[in-house]
């Protein structure tokens, strides 16, 4: 009857769930450092000078479905937005901040002093 007594079922457990524990964190660490090794590639990807960043902008509206609100304009704007002649005008104009001079948004430049404009 001692012998009975004496047999502990979680003496045997013990050993198995540290090592349980050390393959759950190991685990958990290779992941997170494979993510943060994910997001540096594609942070570099993003910010070189190869055309590599178009690929990816394109999965990731594929993937997550942009609103068209956030999309950049590549549509043309609707027929009743040019002028009834024919030929489009300026929407705005508005002086130069150097000299005071009306330009529009077609002006890359001032024309007369130069300034250039965003």
């Amino acid at each position: 009857m001692h012998i009975l007594s004496s047999w502990n079922p979680h003496s045997t457990a013990a050993p198995l769930a540290s090592w349980l524990n050390i393959g759950a964190t190991v685990l958990v660490l290779l992941l997170a450092c494979g993510l943060l090794g994910v997001m540096f590639l594609v942070i570099r990807v993003m910010s070189d000078d190869s055309d590599n960043y178009k690929t990816i902008r394109s999965m990731v509206e594929a993937i997550f479905g942009t609103p068209a609100h956030l999309q950049s304009g590549k549509e043309e704007p609707p027929a009743s937005v040019s002028a009834p002649h024919g030929s489009p005008s300026a929407s705005y104009r508005e002086p130069c901040p150097g000299c005071g001079e009306e330009v529009t948004e077609r002006d890359a430049a001032c024309p007369s002093c130069e300034l250039r404009l965003l």
